[in-house]
Order: C-alpha cells, then sequence, then structure tokens
C-alpha cells in the first residue's frame, strides 16, 4: 500500500514538473516576443522619423549654404563653411557625448530587454 501512494505521488510530481515547464516555455516565449515586438516597433518609429527629420535638415542644410554662398558671394565657399561646420559638431558630439549616450541605451535597452513585469 505504502509502494502504490509512493508511485502516485511520484506519478503527479512528474506531471506537475511538466506542467511547470510547458508552462514556463511558454511564458518566456511570449516575454521574447513581446521584446521583440517592442523592439522592432521603436525601431521602425525611429526610422521614419530620422528619415523625415533626415530630409529636412538636407534641405535646411541646402538651404544655409546657398545663402552663406550667397553673402560672400562665393556658393562654394557657402558649402564648404557649412560642410567644416557640421564636421565640427559631429567631432564635439563624438568626443564629448559618446560616453553619455552609450549610457542612456545601455539602460534604456536593458529595461526593455530584462523588464518581464509589463
Amino acid at each position: 500500500m505504502a509502494f502504490n501512494d509512493l508511485s502516485e505521488n511520484f506519478e503527479g510530481l512528474n506531471k506537475s514538473t511538466q506542467e511547470f515547464v510547458e508552462k514556463n516555455y511558454e511564458y518566456y516565449k511570449l516575454s521574447i516576443f513581446k521584446t521583440l515586438t517592442k523592439g522592432t516597433s521603436s525601431m521602425v518609429l525611429f526610422m521614419s522619423i530620422g528619415a523625415v527629420l533626415f530630409g529636412a535638415m538636407l534641405l535646411l542644410t541646402f538651404a544655409m549654404a546657398l545663402f552663406i554662398g550667397a553673402w560672400l558671394d562665393n556658393l562654394g565657399l557657402g558649402f564648404l563653411i557649412l560642410g567644416g561646420i557640421y564636421l565640427i559638431i559631429a567631432l564635439v558630439a563624438y568626443y564629448g557625448f559618446r560616453k553619455t549616450i552609450e549610457r542612456k541605451i545601455l539602460i534604456k535597452a536593458s529595461k526593455d530587454f530584462f523588464d518581464f513585469d509589463d
């Protein structure tokens, strides 16, 4: 009799363990799907806004270069000056803000990836 009870307990334990593993697998599968979906939608939104801002910045750059060129009576010099200004801005941003930007991106990505409560 004791052997029957022990056998039934082991069968119940085996069944419970199997259900736990299956539910855990389903949970993590849904969690990974949610994380990937959030990441993909964020990337698509970022790229869409980036494309619009790039077009606007391109047009503003041409307008400023033409304005500076007309002001100096030399269009090529206007474009050269504006290119130099953008190069200086890029170097300052790279050397001045690189670590800060990397840290913020790492913190945001970590919260999005490891936050299973949402």
